[in-house]
């Protein structure tokens, strides 16, 4: 049984439909992903966009550009002072991860120095999820540069994906827990 040729345009014109639909959920996640894109957007639909948006974006720019801070101070290592390196980290720590991260400096240090580690770390993508007023789930995508005794020296790149729990305390985010995923 042959399809028609009536069938076969039924076919094209639902699936160019379903394209379409698909193409304008793209663009409008796309627009709703900038503070610029999500204004346009709220004001082509006719609306409004609010102080609570604002607010939220600011504190969504808040959490991450603290997640940023501590996540480069953490991968950043220079095995000739050391000491700069660590309380940038801690200064950006609390809870169990302070305690973990204050308990293990020392054999940090060493381990830098006996291998004569640097390394150097860039934050490439980041995500911001579960936040409220006082607490913050981050996901980050982190590379960096190492060169240390097992690289004769040489830069090599090193990928890592991590997840931070982030809190505010005395109107600073801090990160309480850190975890390396993925």
């Amino acid at each position: 049984m042959r399809p028609t040729v009536r069938s076969r345009w039924g076919l094209l014109t639902a699936v160019l439909a379903v394209l379409a639909v698909g193409l304008a959920a793209a663009i409008a996640v796309t627009a709703l992903r900038s503070d610029e894109g999500r204004q346009a957007l709220t004001r082509a639909v006719g609306g409004s966009a609010d102080r609570g948006d604002e607010e939220l974006t600011a504190a969504h720019r808040e959490v991450a550009e603290a997640a940023r801070e501590l996540t480069v101070a953490f991968l950043e290592v220079d095995h000739e002072d050391m000491g700069p390196l660590t309380d940038a980290v801690l200064a950006r720590a609390t809870g169990e991860f302070a305690e973990q991260y204050a308990a293990n400096v020392d054999q940090l240090v060493e381990a830098a120095k006996r291998n004569k580690s640097v390394s150097t770390g860039e934050v490439v993508a980041l995500g911001v999820g579960d936040l409220d007023a006082d607490s913050a789930l981050v996901y980050v995508a982190a590379d960096s540069e190492v060169a240390n005794v097992t690289t004769d020296g040489t830069k090599q790149p090193r990928y890592y994906r991590l997840q931070l729990d982030m809190v505010r305390e005395d109107g600073e985010w801090l990160a309480s827990n850190v975890q390396f995923v993925g």
